[in-house]
């Protein structure tokens, strides 16, 4: 049964769909994404095949490419204005249907306003976008996409169940816990990372963010924290904070003690990119030792004009939500 869609423009999308598409079989299962050119047979009609799988309530991945939604005819007219315009008929079928949307912003395409889009089109910008870092998207960007579209109820393939069970264990934290983590510990975030040189025939990116900051949580928690950014890529990297004096953390703690587990700190990195002024960044809390994942999610936040505080929020693989600001401190 066919869960996860794929809607591209052929213009610019075709890579990046069939990709997308084989990876995301990967994780999980062939038979649950649905990519027209692999699954729209020879004298069948695309709309009713394509209306067949978005009835099924799946995650709709929409991917924003330059042509996506600003592909044009040659009078300069654009096509997602023609009613029979292929991407246009997914898109409001996804909508009738009351399908999860979720764009993906290929290689930094922005994505449009409101007012620039076909009326019935409109509510496209009102959901979160992600990124797609076509380069290197399987460390940075896939595990985001694939987690929320597992949140979201699509289930994993059982091989790859199995692979993660096996491998390691995984909490899914309410924002509190994983918030207090980070802005109730009081402890410096510092960077581990060795040096990064720009290859010798490259000029150097100015590091704009590169130093200390304070984060600063919705209750008004203040931690310190260490930026590193190298280019476009920013990273964010924390000490092992020590958890097991906490009381928002004792249930899972022992549930774990019980297994034979011990976990006594927890470590919070992040890594993401730049796209013009702002930061979007895949979060993740994992055991001191490093031997498995405790919450994963995810950092958006826009830089200030001069670059000395960076709001936006805080986002859980749960669906939780919690604004946050990095104030500049050196």
């Amino acid at each position: 049964m066919n869960r996860i869609f794929i809607s591209y423009r052929s213009a610019d999308g075709t890579k990046d769909a069939s990709r997308l598409a084989d990876d995301l079989g990967d994780a999980f299962g062939a038979e649950q994404v649905f990519l027209d050119r692999h699954d729209l047979r020879g004298g069948g009609s695309w709309r009713e095949a394509i209306d067949n799988a978005i009835g099924k309530r799946p995650v709709v991945l929409l991917l924003i490419t330059p042509a996506f939604f600003g592909a044009r005819h040659d009078d300069g007219h654009l096509r997602i204005e023609d009613a029979d315009d292929p991407v246009r008929g997914e898109i409001l079928s996804a909508i009738a249907a009351g399908a999860t949307l979720m764009p993906l912003r290929v290689d930094g395409t922005p994505m449009p306003t409101a007012d620039s889009l076909p009326e019935p089109l409109r509510t496209v910008t009102d959901w979160h976008a992600l990124p797609l870092r076509t380069d290197d998207w399987s460390p940075l960007d896939l595990p985001r996409i694939v987690a929320d579209i597992e949140r979201l109820g699509v289930p994993r393939s059982a091989a790859k169940r199995v692979a993660s069970a096996a491998g390691k264990r995984r909490l899914i934290l309410s924002s509190g816990i994983a918030l207090a983590a980070v802005a109730g510990a009081g402890v410096l975030l510092r960077s581990a990372y060795p040096p990064v040189d720009a290859p010798a025939s490259a000029p150097a990116a100015p590091n704009t963010l590169d130093g200390d900051w304070l984060l600063v949580s919705a209750d008004g928690q203040r931690t310190p924290a260490h930026l590193r950014q190298r280019g476009d890529a920013v990273e964010l990297r924390s000490e092992p904070l020590r958890i097991d004096s906490r009381p928002e953390w004792a249930t899972y703690i022992a549930s774990l003690a019980a297994d034979g587990t011990q976990l006594s700190h927890v470590r919070y990195t992040a890594r993401g990119e730049l796209f013009g002024d702002e930061l979007d960044m895949a979060l993740m809390l994992i055991s001191g030792d490093g031997s498995f994942e405790v919450a994963g999610g995810n950092l958006h936040v826009r830089m200030s004009a001069d670059a000395r505080t960076l709001e936006g929020k805080v986002s859980l693989n749960t669906g939780d939500e919690e604004v946050v600001r990095l104030e500049r401190t050196r």
